[in-house]
């Protein structure tokens, strides 16, 4: 097993860990026998969350040539997944038999902890590639889409306009699934800057 394969391993089982968490609150839900009045608010901020994960977790893979010389690089491989499965958690609410919930109270409810944790996740996400790739090496664009990213959802955090989160899920969403159709060895190579020596 190689240094990046036991690494891997190690952010693929806390990515999983999220999954999990957002499916099992589907599960949940859709086990409930109380009276649960679904939004598509939520249901589209946990798919995000679902997507989101996946696509991180194959934007890894564009590290598995760099050497890992330092501890720094190790924790930043890490620890931006650990932000997506907080808000994960946030976003699964726990479902007793016979209760009511309504899904909508119940985001802008959790609001905060999940968008301050998908800011932390984005901005941490970025400090990774500048650990683990090197500053010189990362393009301008990446580095504005992950500040604006972070600066949109804190204004998510303490906002409860129904109409700037369903744009802004929107966006995501599209975004996201569009990622999904790329080629993905040469996209997530060429999003990090290393066309040139990698390709």
């Amino acid at each position: 097993m190689t240094q990046f394969e036991f690494l891997m391993m190690i952010a693929s089982v806390v990515v999983a860990v999220g999954m999990t968490e957002i499916v099992g609150g589907w599960g949940r839900l859709a086990r409930a026998e109380g009276e649960i009045r679904f939004d598509w608010l939520h249901l589209g901020w946990t798919i995000y969350i679902l997507l989101l994960s996946v696509q991180y977790w194959i934007g890894m893979w564009s590290y598995r040539e760099l050497p890992i010389e330092y501890v720094g690089q190790i924790y930043f491989l890490v620890v931006p997944t650990l932000f997506l499965v907080l808000a994960a958690f946030a976003m699964s609410p726990d479902v007793v038999n016979r209760s009511q919930i309504d899904m909508r109270t119940y985001y802008f409810e959790k609001r905060r902890v999940v968008f301050l944790s998908l800011a932390v996740f984005s901005l941490a996400a970025w400090l990774a590639d500048i650990v683990i790739v090197g500053y010189d090496k990362l393009e301008i664009s990446f580095m504005l889409f992950s500040i604006v990213s972070g600066l949109v959802l804190c204004l998510l955090a303490y906002s409860q306009r129904v109409w700037l989160h369903g744009a802004v899920i929107a966006i995501l969403i599209l975004s996201v699934i569009g990622y999904f159709f790329t080629e993905v060895a040469a996209q997530d190579l060429r999003w990090k800057g290393f066309v040139g020596s990698a390709l």
